[in-house]
């Protein structure tokens, strides 16, 4: 199926909190937010946490890592990216899906990242409420909150795990939304250049983009400043490598009542992995919006809890 044609119905199309017939688009937002920051909370107050953990020299570029309540001599890592448009949200939202992994023996470590533009928050997805974009240096300046950049920080993120805790024995990527193709574009990665590679063992991909053409010409570019060039780079449809034999395995999860296009994207995705040779599964989650998909996941008896969970074994 081809994207909408009029803006309109694009821009529809692209507005999650449209799309859910739980709340409605003016509260859904901050509902998500106060769910996923007093979940955090909650995770923090529980776990035996290291917080800020630098990763690099930016403001954000730090982790939040969340160790398991019975640590092993070795344990799995649930690496968490946070959606939010790649303009809101950050890791200290990001702790809440911790507790049913840390009491299984496997790490959470929430990831931050520079995001559009830096330091503001856009609530309610209105791209008007944001400062407006700065001027960026296209293609390789890498300037805060540049699509190029929050890729790379994603994926030094993963070398600096690799690095510096050795214990860390296999590391399972999860995002959402806007997390979900920074973890897509992790996949993409050639780890030649950066002399490292991490021990990828898993995806979890939940309702997210992975073709970025089409929100070129909708509000969510507004603060991005993507050229078509820069859309393309970054579009982990686009760069599907083929599979070798160790590659992970891939579950792209996508909510019912995503919209169509979050859920076309997410079927087309899975199917080019799929050619690539890649081990994937796509999982369409009954009964959920493209937010309440990824809060439920401080719930023991959450469906995507349990396949998550059995996604990352504590071997």
């Amino acid at each position: 199926r081809s994207p909408p044609a009029s803006p309109q119905a694009l821009e529809d199309h692209y507005s999650p909190s449209r799309w859910s017939p739980r709340l409605d688009r003016d509260t859904i937002i901050d509902a998500h937010l106060a769910v996923t920051a007093a979940g955090t909370e909650r995770a923090r107050a529980s776990a035996q946490t290291l917080l800020h953990v630098p990763y690099g020299n930016g403001d954000r570029e730090k982790l939040d890592i969340y160790f398991p309540t019975d640590p092993s001599e070795t344990f799995p890592a649930l690496v968490y990216i946070h959606g939010g448009y790649w303009q809101c949200l950050s890791k200290d939202d990001s702790g809440f899906a911790a507790p049913p992994l840390v009491s299984q023996g496997v790490a959470v470590v929430a990831v931050g990242y520079d995001i559009a533009p830096k330091g503001r928050c856009c609530p309610a997805e209105a791209a008007a409420a944001c400062t407006a974009p700065r001027p960026l240096t296209l293609p390789f300046v890498l300037c805060s909150g540049h699509m190029d950049a929050m890729v790379l920080q994603v994926r030094r993120s993963l070398v600096f795990l690799a690095e510096q805790y050795p214990r860390i024995r296999g590391i399972y990527l999860c995002g959402h939304s806007a997390g979900a193709h920074l973890a897509a574009m992790v996949l993409s990665t050639d780890w030649t250049e950066f002399q490292v590679v991490p021990d990828i063992k898993g995806a979890v991909l939940v309702s997210g983009v992975y073709d970025l053409e089409p929100l070129l010409h909708t509000y969510v570019n507004d603060a991005l400043n993507m050229s078509r060039e820069v859309a393309q780079r970054n579009s982990p449809i686009r760069h599907v490598p083929p599979a070798v034999p160790a590659a992970c395995e891939v579950l792209v999860a996508v909510a019912q009542h995503d919209s169509p296009e979050f859920r076309r994207q997410s079927q087309e995705y899975s199917q080019a992995l799929r050619a690539a040779g890649w081990s994937v599964s796509l999982l369409d989650l009954a009964g959920v919006d493209h937010f309440d998909v990824i809060e439920k996941l401080s719930e023991d008896s959450y469906v995507l809890t349990q396949v998550g969970r059995r996604a990352v074994p504590r071997r």
